[in-house]
């Protein structure tokens, strides 16, 4: 069915000015100029404090509002959640969803009252709010610090919202190049590595997010840390208060990780999505180098010249500026007191994919092999200079500062002479940093885009082979043949079958479903689908309302059809209109597409996530030259029998998008049909997902519901 044919998405980018660009175009880049002295470090004044139970308390004060905000900050090892993953992203949420003495709304409404915000996360607590509440704040922060209830259906809802969300990422480019870059350079047997799937979403129980509470948080791993309009004793004295009781523990676990391995020589690693019209690259590579090391300083140095944050770092000039390959190519490298990584990552277009990764290779190697030129040099120090005193501006900048001296055991002067160890970087420092921990030989090349691309990019990786990745960093399984005797017919009669019986289903007369759609944003519209199926009389009707206003219309019948969005119908023809007279017209449709001049190929059985799939393509109307009115790929689950999902490339004004659509929940109403109560769609960057309230089988139908007049 084709509930979204026709609806128009739109996508607002905000631009920012860089003002900054007229400061360049004064610098003389002939001679560099001489550094001056570096300035004088004022940080607000910190206090640290500590209660008899190890809670450590760090008092930034800051009287200009009358404002305070508490922070509480855990510090823990690393934790590997193995078929568990995901327990954390929800951890949050969780805590936060209710306690032993208030429902979820309950603390929301005593929140709000205060005009306060606390937040909860697996690594501490955050609340914050007028001054004149503070004991009413603190109150609610250690209500829900010791006595969450992580109720049952509030896991039940995170979870439903979990799976849509991974739906969502599985579409979405940058989604999987952030999981596969993990993947790749950590493993999936270290933490940084580790994967949320759908299986591991689906193992998690209330028990485990009580067991993790209970294992990691305690006051000796713990740092309070308080900002605002409050003094260092009067902090002391509320901490105590609340927090004083709170019992410590000697057994929090700790586990030390291997470092994974570099690869040996250049890997590219390719995850394909359909229909891309660009390539998500990313180089990457692990690095080692904890906070406030030696050599930290000039390595944030070396990088903002490659790809940091000046507009002027060599990855962007060269990308960008020289060769329009993109809008913006960049680096990062990360400082961790486990392990680290570095990272250069540009979007650009499919016809440039390898010319890019050649002047990728190439800014990264002569940042090992050349000096950097002093002009650029001083201007990204000046540029790293300012950004430090622009972040003192805020008073929590002192407090992280403190709360990383302890927490790193950084000296305690380590950020007053900040910007005394910055001027002493040299353009010697900084090649030697690159050589150090820049390795252009030992990169992961990751891309994920258009198949089709793939063969050229075999000339950058050292063994010749380009290894294919799937959505959650898995190494893709190609198709497998389907079993003798397993044909398209049989597989989709058995789908089917499963939802009602072929021959039930052929004498349905109509159907009338209704439920609401949820969209991006928090939008949600109220949907109603009616069509029906007598000879002769055939149309089908998709509504989506607000408020009892429709704002989206789609009819379709033997004859026609249109699309309106709150204004003059739009007819349906050519392409859109076959498609969806085959989809909407006929309960049978799938079983009917070659009767309809539309091809069905079995191609093979696929794996995904512990789940086999019988995949069926459908296409007719020009597929080969990619102007094709029917081109989708269907997935039947092994054990259900059921249409999972499907796979299709819309085409529009932007070039071709790939469309997901998820079945979900198939349940029989009592009328001895199945109907999936939930159906996710994700277009582009777009998720939109209906649920089905009702559904009514053979209804009473006024043909007026399809009119084309």
């Amino acid at each position: 069915m084709k509930i979204f044919h026709n609806i128009s998405l739109a996508i607002l980018f905000a631009t920012a000015s860089l003002s900054h660009t007229c400061f360049y175009s004064q610098v003389d880049r002939s001679q560099a100029p001489e550094p001056g002295p570096a300035p004088l470090i004022e940080l607000g004044e910190s206090k640290i404090l500590t209660l008899d139970n190890g809670l450590k308390l760090i008092v930034v004060e800051n009287h200009k509002q009358p404002k305070i905000s508490w922070t509480l900050s855990f510090e823990y090892a690393p934790i590997f959640e193995g078929n568990k993953v995901g327990m954390l992203d929800l951890f949050g949420e969780m805590m936060r969803s209710g306690t032993k003495n208030k429902s979820k709304a309950e603390l929301d409404e005593a929140i709000d009252f205060l005009g306060a915000s606390i937040s909860a996360s697996p690594k501490g607590m955050r609340g914050s709010g007028l001054t004149k509440h503070t004991n009413e704040i603190l109150t609610l922060m250690s209500e829900i610090l010791f006595e969450p209830s992580f109720p049952e259906n509030e896991l039940e809802r995170l979870r439903t919202q979990a799976l849509s969300g991974l739906v969502a990422a599985e579409s979405s480019p940058n989604e999987i190049s952030d999981i596969l870059t993990r993947s790749l350079n950590y493993g999936d047997i270290h933490p940084y590595g580790e994967v949320t799937t759908p299986e591991s979403i689906n193992t998690l129980a209330r028990e485990d997010f009580v067991d993790f509470h209970s294992t990691y948080f305690h006051p000796n791993i713990a740092f309070l840390v308080v900002v605002g309009d409050i003094d260092a004793n009067t902090a002391f004295g509320k901490a105590n208060s609340f927090f004083g009781d709170w019992k410590r523990s000697d057994n929090i676990p700790y586990k030390r990780w291997e470092t994974p391995s570099r690869p040996q020589g250049n890997k590219v690693c390719f995850s394909p999505l359909d229909g891309a019209v660009q390539s998500v690259l990313k180089l990457t590579h692990t690095v080692t180098i904890p906070p406030g090391s030696k050599d930290a300083i000039a390595v944030s140095v070396m990088n903002s010249i490659l790809g940091g944050g000046a507009f002027s770092g060599r990855l962007m000039q060269n990308l960008r500026e020289d060769k329009a390959f993109t809008y913006g190519a960049r680096s990062y490298i990360s400082t961790d007191p486990l392990l680290g990584s570095f990272t250069a990552y540009a979007d650009v277009r499919n016809e440039v994919t390898d010319s890019a990764i050649v002047e990728f290779l190439y800014e990264i190697r002569r940042m090992t092999t050349e000096p950097v030129d002093s002009a650029s040099f001083v201007v990204t120090k000046n540029y790293m200079t300012g950004s430090f005193a622009r972040s003192l501006e805020n008073p929590n900048t002192a407090a992280r500062f403190a709360l990383n001296i302890q927490r790193y055991n950084l000296p305690a002067d380590y950020y007053l002479t900040y910007l005394e160890k910055l001027n002493a970087v040299t353009i010697e420092d900084v090649q030697r940093v690159a050589k150090n921990h820049l390795r252009p030989d030992q990169l992961h090349i990751t891309c994920v885009g258009n198949k089709s691309i793939a063969e050229s990019l075999t000339k950058f990786a050292s063994d010749g082979i380009v290894a294919f990745f799937d959505a959650y960093g898995k190494p893709l399984i190609e198709l497998s043949p389907a079993q003798n005797g397993v044909t398209a017919e049989s597989v989709i009669k058995e789908h089917y079958n499963a939802i009602g019986g072929v021959k039930a289903i052929s004498k349905l007369s109509g159907i009338l479903r209704t439920g609401s759609m949820e969209m991006g944003g928090g939008m949600t519209l109220s949907f109603t689908h009616t069509a029906a199926y007598k000879k002769n009389k055939r149309g089908a009707r998709t509504t989506f309302a607000m408020s009892g206003q429709e704002v989206i219309t789609n009819v379709v019948t033997d004859k026609g059809g249109y699309s309106s969005q709150m204004g003059p119908r739009i007819a349906t023809t050519d392409n859109e209109l076959l498609s969806a007279q085959w989809e909407e017209l006929d309960p049978l449709f799938l079983l009917h597409a070659d009767e309809n001049g539309i091809n069905t190929e079995l191609i093979g059985v696929e794996e995904m996530n512990g789940s086999k799939y019988h995949v069926i393509q459908f296409t007719c109307c020009g597929a080969e030259e990619g102007n094709d009115a029917i081109n989708m790929t269907c997935y039947f689950d092994f054990s259900m029998k059921t249409l999972a999902f499907t796979k299709s490339i819309s085409r529009g004004d932007d070039g071709p998008m790939s469309v997901t659509t998820k079945f979900n929940n198939y349940i029989d109403l009592g009328d001895g049909f199945k109907f999936p109560m939930e159906i996710v769609t994700i277009a582009g960057t777009q998720t939109m997902a209906v649920r089905i309230g009702s559904v009514v089988v053979n209804p009473e139908i006024d043909p007026a519901l399809f009119n084309l007049d």
